[in-house]
């Protein structure tokens, strides 16, 4: 079997976020999305050949990310753009071949079900909201008739888990597609087609699946794999410190006195915690991450290299590479009127579905001191807040904020 990992998205969604990351490098506890998924692919099938379907683009904080996957063939996506046209650019192979979404957050067992079923498969995910994706049409027996992307009626509220296990003959209908009426190859088009003349069995999820689309997942995803995860402690932990419930301490960590974690929650590697800092639950630390005196942070996932040094208070947010906040900066994640937090996402305003909301902060932001940033706010990469701002609206990319 050979295996087809998709990763070209550009991931404005996920903005700001991926103004310097590919979409399949959020993280994941101390790894990223794409390198857990691989990961797990060499769990199940051995060292199989993985093609990694990139973007033409040659942007150097994107060609940094998959330089470090190991043992890959990187296939640049051309003028062809959509799912089908990435997936016509892999070489043809007479082998099944396996089809991943880059984008896709799944468990272990749900993903064997499929890679291990005796012919054609596609995971099928029962989802709150299917007019957003594909929805599945089945028969009688369980196998695909069709699916009907984003419909405002959807058939069913089972739709496209973005995983497929197929004999190589789907590239012939690959080869054939047109260009969809929003321009692009559509993969589900030529899957329709194939669906015709070769039954592919729907296998249902039952475990953890999360297509990683807005950026609340990235805290969703990392508190789902944080549960799955058994305790560990191996840095450096000082005295005098209070340490509640599963707690993982990655090597090279330090945690100082006077400091006191909520599990469940993750320290990684060559982080500092303290000294007397708070951490409470689903705190998610990267690589080198400096939480430093009298922090409160608390279901925020944070990026490698960024400092929090002293007298913030952060919660419910994404906090990207290589941030500096001043002292004093705080995060606001909660409404006056205690409503649902909305976002901006891709220029239309959507809410989040949770009451609380921080911030979502791209990488290299430095804010001065005793800067407040308002629930729902993006700050773009490279951007500048002056001290004693109040952000309360989103930041562009590279954008000196002053108020």
């Amino acid at each position: 079997m050979k295996v087809v990992l998709l990763a070209a998205g550009k991931g404005e969604r996920l903005e700001p976020i991926t103004h310097t990351r590919p979409k399949p490098f959020v993280p994941v506890l101390g790894s990223t999305l794409i390198e857990r998924n691989l990961s797990i692919i060499r769990s199940l099938l051995g060292n199989v050949e993985v093609f990694v379907v990139i973007s033409d683009s040659t942007d150097p904080e994107y060609e940094r990310f998959f330089s470090r996957l190991n043992n890959v063939k990187i296939v640049r996506q051309g003028e062809k753009k959509g799912t089908g046209g990435a997936l016509s650019y892999v070489p043809v192979t007479s082998d099944e071949i396996a089809i991943i979404y880059g984008d896709i957050y799944i468990d272990r067992d749900s993903l064997s079900r499929v890679l291990a079923y005796e012919g054609n498969a596609i995971l099928g995910v029962e989802v709150p909201n299917p007019s957003e994706y594909g929805a599945l049409l089945l028969d009688s027996e369980g196998y695909l008739n069709g699916i009907v992307e984003k419909s405002p009626t959807p058939p069913s509220n089972l739709v496209n888990g973005g995983i497929y296990k197929l004999s190589s003959s789907i590239f012939d209908y690959i080869d054939s597609l047109k260009l969809s009426p929003r321009g692009e190859y559509e993969f589900t088009d030529a899957l329709t087609a194939f669906a015709r003349n070769q039954r592919i069995k729907v296998i249902k999820n039952m475990g953890s699946w999360k297509d990683v689309g807005k950026p609340w997942d990235v805290i969703d995803i990392n508190k789902q794999e944080l549960d799955s995860r058994p305790e560990k402690l191996e840095g450096e932990i000082e005295e005098n410190v209070k340490m509640i419930g599963k707690i993982i301490v990655e090597e090279g960590a330090k945690i100082l006195s006077g400091t006191r974690i909520e599990g469940p929650a993750y320290i990684g590697k060559n982080s500092i915690v303290g000294p007397n800092s708070y951490v409470r639950p689903y705190t998610i630390l990267g690589q080198d991450v400096k939480i430093g005196s009298f922090v409160e942070i608390k279901e925020t996932v944070v990026m490698e290299g960024t400092k929090i040094p002293h007298l913030s208070y952060v919660g419910d947010s994404v906090i990207s590479e290589d941030v500096n906040f001043g002292a004093g900066t705080l995060v606001a994640n909660l409404r006056f009127d205690e409503k649902e937090v909305p976002m901006n996402i891709k220029g239309k305003r959507q809410s989040s579905g949770r009451k609380k909301l921080g911030t979502v902060i791209g990488a290299h932001v430095r804010t001065g001191i005793n800067v407040s940033i308002l629930p729902g706010v993006k700050i773009g990469a490279y951007a500048r807040i002056y001290p004693g701002s109040v952000v309360d609206r989103d930041v562009n990319r590279s954008e000196f904020f002053k108020n």
